[in-house]
């Protein structure tokens, strides 16, 4: 069973990752990877919000999740992730108040799991969209 923060401990390593793939010229993938930072650690505040301790765990029928809460928790669509967070609320506020977040965000949203097909990332495409996700990273931190 993974926990909140065996989760978070995740998002910090796809970081890891991206930065390196980053450092060795490697641009698509590491925008790709930085990419699941972000849905880690949403995930990790709906373990929070929704108290349980592993949502990736939806083999186990003690859970008796049914289809449907089961495919809404796989998404990758930051915009659901978001709801199901408990965070939209917060995350309106800030995106209409803070002209930097709003920034960062407008960035971060553009990924999605297709994201992996790309082949023309430039590296002032992958350094902002890092950059980007290190300060979403920071405002999602605040609220776990």
């Amino acid at each position: 069973m993974r926990s909140k923060e065996d989760i978070i401990g995740l998002a910090e390593e796809k970081l890891d990752d991206a930065e390196c793939l980053f450092s060795n010229k490697r641009f698509n993938s590491a925008y790709y990877i930085a990419g699941y930072v972000i849905e880690l650690l949403l995930k990790a505040k709906i373990c929070q919000t929704l108290g349980v301790g592993d949502i990736f765990d939806f083999g186990n029928s003690r859970k008796k999740l049914d289809g449907n809460l089961n495919r809404s928790l796989k998404v990758h669509d930051y915009d659901q992730l978001l709801f199901l967070s408990g965070l939209y609320s917060q995350f309106e506020k800030e995106n209409t108040n803070n002209i930097s977040f709003k920034k960062h965000w407008s960035i971060v949203s553009q990924w999605n799991e297709n994201c992996r097909y790309y082949i023309a990332r430039s590296e002032a495409d992958a350094k902002d969209f890092i950059t980007s996700v290190k300060e979403i990273k920071l405002w999602i931190q605040k609220h776990l």
